[in-house]
């Protein structure tokens, strides 16, 4: 059982820190991000390019990779907003339209990734990772620590970026009211491009994790996109610490829940590996969030900042 927590722990920081991307796309541009799957993957993949060009350096390469990797898909998604979706905003088109957009470019990012990278699946270190023994027979390895630690620090990051600095109130109140923010000198298409650039780089940041966890492979975003979704649903548009807490939620729910199905099913002889339906899961915990709690799990409480 513990084992199950630590790796839906794992697995929630990452798609938390995916869904802090989709967040932050939702609460100042209002449209959810399908793009955010495809997107994931690019920054795996950048960062996977960069490290075999750069030596071995007692894992100082993929800081580096990492960095580099997060600051190009912030560009790349702010090339692709101020393209696509700057005219759209400009003529006060329908929000279908942007659903629609992103929903394109989805499939147009994903062909790239193919034509580029193939489909095989790739990995940033050769070999089995050594696991560390932790209390009730707990294995945990580097990467998951990493990702754990990476995770917290991130939300701590965002959460003192949007509450404690002027641009970051500028988006709050871009967010609450786009017009009366500009009435007041907040710069709408600043706000934008800042809002993009955050995107950008924890997606990316999200897809390098799940790449060091797991593997780099090009659908590796659709894996996770529905948690994604259920987690930006469940922790409320914008909300940080609320979006942390639903991506721990979210792990937890899939590993857990998972596991214990497997469990009678194994017993009766019924050769269906669980595993394979987690998705399963986070969509049951999506209709029951959106029916008794549609406004945001953490409505009401402090996670809801």
């Amino acid at each position: 059982m513990g084992g199950w927590i630590v790796s839906g722990l794992v697995y929630g920081s990452i798609v938390a820190l995916g869904a802090l991307g989709c967040s932050y796309i939702l609460l100042i541009q209002r449209y959810f991000n399908f793009t955010a799957a495809p997107w994931l993957a690019l920054g795996a993949y950048f960062a996977w390019t960069m490290m075999r060009v750069l030596p071995q350096w007692g894992g100082l390469e993929l800081i580096i990779a990492a960095i580099v990797s997060m600051v190009a898909l912030g560009i790349i998604m702010t090339a692709a907003d101020k393209a696509l979706f700057k005219p759209l905003r400009k003529r006060g088109a329908p929000f279908m339209f942007f659903y629609l957009t992103s929903f394109g470019l989805l499939f147009v990012v994903r062909s790239i990734i193919w034509i580029i990278w193939g489909p095989q699946a790739k990995y940033y270190y050769s070999g089995a990772s050594v696991g560390i023994k932790g209390p009730w027979g707990i294995m945990v390895t580097p990467a998951e620590i990493l990702t754990l630690i990476v995770a917290v620090v991130v939300v701590a990051t965002l959460y003192f970026f949007q509450y404690r600095t002027k641009l970051g109130r500028g988006m709050l109140a871009t967010s609450q009211n786009s017009m009366l923010a500009s009435v007041c000198g907040v710069e709408p298409e600043t706000i934008h491009t800042t809002t993009t650039m955050i995107a950008g780089f924890v997606t990316a940041l999200a897809g390098i994790l799940y790449g060091l966890t797991i593997q780099v492979r090009p659908l590796m975003g659709w894996y996770i996109l529905l948690g994604i979704f259920v987690c930006v649903v469940c922790g409320g548009e914008g909300a940080i610490l609320g979006t942390l807490a639903a991506g721990y939620l979210v792990g937890i729910a899939e590993e857990v829940g998972s596991n214990l199905i497997q469990i009678p099913l194994n017993f009766w002889g019924i050769s269906i590996q669980m595993s394979a339906y987690k998705v399963a899961i986070s969509c049951l915990l999506f209709l029951v969030v959106i029916y008794f709690r549609p406004h945001g799990v953490w409505k009401g409480t402090f996670l809801e900042r």
